[in-house]
This record gives C-alpha cells, sequence and structure tokens, in this order.
C-alpha cells in the first residue's frame, strides 16, 4: 500500500489543479482506494429542498465500482427523511460517523437503522462511514466512504487513516462547492422537477419583477399564476412562504441553470 502522506500529497496536486468536478472526485476516489477503502460517495442536499427530502433523492457522485443499485433503491424508497447522517448534519453535527458504531450504541431509530440494514444485507456494503463536510443552516454535504470486507476491523482502519479521511473530504466539498459548473449539477434535480410554465415565472421574478409584471411578460393570466404557479412552487421548495420563494429563486439563480439544463458533468455513476 502507497505511503499515507505520499497519497495525501498526490491527492492535493491532483484537487486543486483539477479544474472540473469529475477530475476532483476522480482524485478523491483514487486515494481513498489505495488508503484500503472500497468506494466513495459525495451527498449534497440543496437548501431549497427545506424539508421536503422525501420528494427528491440527495445528488451523488459515485466512485466507479459502488453499487449504484443503492442508490437507486435509497431513492425509491424516499431514504432520505430517515438518513440520520442527513438529519444529524442538518442539526449541525460535523463529527464523522460509523454506520455501525450508531447502530451499536442505540442511537438509530428503527426507521435509521433500516437505511444502513439494507445497504449491509441487501447490497454488501458492511462497513461505512459519513464526513459531513458542509452546512450552513439550510444546504448539507458530506462524503461517504464504504468497505464490502466483512470481518476487516474498519475501526481499526479508521482509527489508522481517519484524520486524513477528513482532511481530504473538506478539501474535496470546499473546492467543489466554489465551482459555478457545481452549482449547475447540484441544483439541476430542483429544476428539473418544475414545469415550463413554473420556470419561466421563477425565472423572471428572479430578475425582481412583481408577478403582475411577470404575468404581462409572459402572457399569462394574473390569478391563474397567483393561485396555481405561485401555489405549486411554493410547494415543490419544500412548502416555504412566497417571500422565501422569491429569495431562492434569487439564490438560486435561475436564468443561469436553464441555459445549463443539460450540463456536460452529471452526478451519475462514472
Amino acid at each position: 500500500m502507497p505511503n499515507l502522506q505520499q497519497v495525501f500529497l498526490d491527492y492535493c496536486e491532483t484537487l486543486y489543479a483539477a479544474q472540473d468536478v469529475d477530475t476532483m472526485f476522480a482524485g478523491l476516489e483514487k486515494a481513498v482506494q489505495e488508503m484500503g477503502f472500497d468506494n466513495v460517495s459525495y451527498t449534497y442536499v440543496p437548501g431549497t429542498l427545506g424539508q421536503s427530502l422525501h420528494q427528491l433523492a440527495p445528488v451523488f457522485k459515485l466512485s466507479r465500482t459502488y453499487n449504484a443499485r443503492f442508490i437507486q433503491h435509497y431513492s425509491d424508497a424516499h431514504f432520505g427523511k430517515d438518513d440520520f447522517t442527513i438529519k444529524r448534519i442538518t442539526g449541525g453535527d460535523l463529527t464523522p460517523m460509523i454506520w455501525w458504531n450508531e447502530a451499536k450504541v442505540k442511537r438509530l431509530s428503527k426507521s435509521e437503522l433500516e437505511v444502513i440494514e439494507v445497504a449491509r444485507q441487501d447490497y454488501g456494503i458492511h462497513q461505512g462511514i459519513s464526513v459531513p463536510t458542509f452546512t450552513d443552516g439550510r444546504s448539507i454535504a458530506g462524503v461517504s466512504i464504504t468497505r464490502e470486507e466483512k470481518d476487516f476491523s474498519f475501526d481499526q482502519l479508521y482509527e489508522e487513516k481517519g484524520a486524513y479521511l477528513r482532511k481530504m473530504s473538506m478539501m474535496f466539498s470546499d473546492r467543489v462547492l466554489c465551482l459555478n459548473e457545481a452549482r449547475v449539477i447540484f441544483m439541476m434535480p430542483i429544476v428539473q422537477f418544475l414545469s415550463v410554465t413554473e420556470k419561466q415565472v421563477l425565472c423572471e421574478l428572479a430578475k425582481g419583477r412583481n408577478l403582475k409584471a411577470v404575468c404581462l411578460e409572459l402572457n399569462l393570466d394574473y390569478k391563474y399564476v397567483a393561485n396555481s404557479v405561485i401555489k405549486s412552487l411554493r410547494k415543490k421548495f419544500g412548502n416555504v412562504t412566497r417571500d422565501t420563494l422569491m429569495y431562492e429563486a434569487g439564490l438560486l439563480n435561475i436564468a443561469r441553470l436553464l441555459d445549463g439544463e443539460n450540463p456536460p458533468n452529471r452526478p451519475t455513476p462514472n
């Protein structure tokens, strides 16, 4: 196995030389595997989901050999609402979490335990740790590192490599979240849930226009927009108020997202 410090230095060089998300993630994947782990994933939950984690799955970036069927199961089963790591990070806890240690000390509810039991029993993801990397009270992000060995001392491996894993995870997240490309990728699932009319209205609202001006610009009936379109948008953005919806539209830079609705790098398995 390569020298740990050399793995870290090589990773740093790759990370800060890279200009796109895929190259950065490939560098993280290579380093994680050289350290003795099997797979890595990056999760980003946009703040615009509000309390509606059951409506949209978190955005994932997966290593090439990660069992993508688990992620599909995660999405289909709406595991986002029962993922204890998401709940903890949302609450401001940025402490690394070894999945089965949490289960052993009985910190997990039955529904929270089901998420990691499905990973282990149905998809062979026997060991895992989640490293929170970001929260601003709205959006959250984290890196998960997994191993498929049943009888390997995962705790020992993490004890030896954990400090480096956390540094690399934080560095990756900080670097990625500075990229405009990343914001387009991570916000795209939200935009894709909107109808054409909803996109148009939100885009105009983001420009600072009032609702009457938006309706005139788009040649839409004011009552229809006020009572139907806005209501639908508020629900899709997590049952937010109208003022919060306007604020979110500005933060999303919705016009740019619509221009990049088919970005070159998508959050799919490599």
